[in-house]
């Protein structure tokens, strides 16, 4: 810090208050943070969420989670392999790199979607299979 200007230390300094200030005052107030989560779960409770126990809408929420995470992971090649081809500078083994990176993420990307379609048309019906099963054996 001796190289840093008068300016630059005070400003330094007074951001390593803030963040230390910011720590120390999250375990301070820790209990309050679980009070406010333990509301939540009442309110939600009263609600009637989180009481979902079909098998099909856990899977179909499972299955979802997972093809989103794979859909941003695969933006985010796109993204790289833009970056890295713009970059490139006219350098034909960086090009072609980035063009194969880009086109594996489009295909990815296509997969993805179409899954995320497919499991979605099959969890629906696959809901109302064991909706209409259910009525017809309750008389």
């Amino acid at each position: 810090m001796k190289y840093l200007g008068k300016r630059r230390q005070t400003l330094c300094l007074l951001v390593l208050l803030i963040i230390t200030f910011s720590l120390v005052g999250g375990f301070l107030f820790q209990k309050t943070a679980f009070a406010q989560i333990d509301e939540l779960t009442n309110t939600a409770k009263r609600a009637g969420l989180g009481t979902e126990t079909e098998v099909s809408a856990i899977v179909g929420k499972i299955i979802g989670i997972v093809l989103t995470l794979l859909g941003i992971i695969l933006l985010v090649l796109i993204i790289a392999g833009g970056v890295m081809w713009m970059t490139a500078g006219g350098g034909e083994n960086q090009i072609k790199t980035a063009k194969a990176m880009l086109r594996n993420a489009f295909i990815g990307l296509i997969i993805v979607i179409l899954a995320y379609a497919i499991s979605q048309f099959v969890i629906a019906n696959l809901s109302k299979v064991t909706e209409s099963q259910e009525v017809q054996s309750e008389p």
